[in-house]
């Protein structure tokens, strides 16, 4: 409906009802519509021209590039077949790669510690923080989409885990993809 109409039709039907509006009781509900109503049409649309400053070509913002690196472009790493049927024994022997690997993070053996996720992961395909605590090792190698394409791995398998959002916010942080990477790592800082 045309806000005009609404308003003339809001007065007739004022009009006619004086008594019961303009009872005690009803004094919150005029003191409502008064602040809302656009009395005055004039002085509304020059406060919303006033209000709306013109868009320019050129942002002032300048963004700082400091730490954004060059894409890696190695072949996508082994993720694993999704289909194996995973034994205990399995299991023991990826929670078994996962301890190595993280004593290969902490001498700082990087890519023994990827091998050991990646033999870790090919053990029990279906657990999403094999793949983020692998994509932590992509990121401290500077090979952001190996690391996204972990993270994408890991969010696929488990939507509700905060460990691939932060860890692909980073990788996205560091290819300088800064919105994406805002919106990744906010997602992570919710689900924690």
């Amino acid at each position: 409906m045309n806000p005009r109409t609404v308003h003339r039709e809001s007065q007739n039907l004022a009009n006619l009802n004086q008594g019961f509006i303009n009872s005690e009781d009803r004094r919150f509900l005029r003191e409502s519509v008064a602040s809302t109503a656009p009395w005055d049409q004039e002085k509304a649309q020059r406060e919303k021209e006033s209000s709306e400053e013109p868009e320019s070509e050129e942002s002032e913002l300048e963004i700082d590039n400091e730490g954004v690196i060059e894409p890696d472009e190695d072949e996508p790493q082994e993720m694993g077949d999704e289909t194996l049927k995973v034994t205990d024994e399995m299991m023991k022997q990826a929670v078994e790669k996962k301890r190595e690997a993280f004593n290969a993070v902490a001498k700082g053996e990087l890519q023994r510690a990827v091998d050991l996720f990646t033999d870790a992961i090919k053990l029990n395909p279906r657990l999403t923080i094999l793949y983020a605590n692998r994509a932590s090792v992509y990121v401290q190698l500077q090979k952001p989409n190996a690391a996204i394409r972990d993270c994408d791995r890991a969010i696929n398998i488990n939507p509700d885990s905060a460990q691939p959002y932060k860890w692909r916010g980073k990788a996205l942080r560091l290819l300088g993809y800064w919105q994406e990477a805002a919106e990744d790592l906010s997602l992570a800082s919710w689900e924690q």
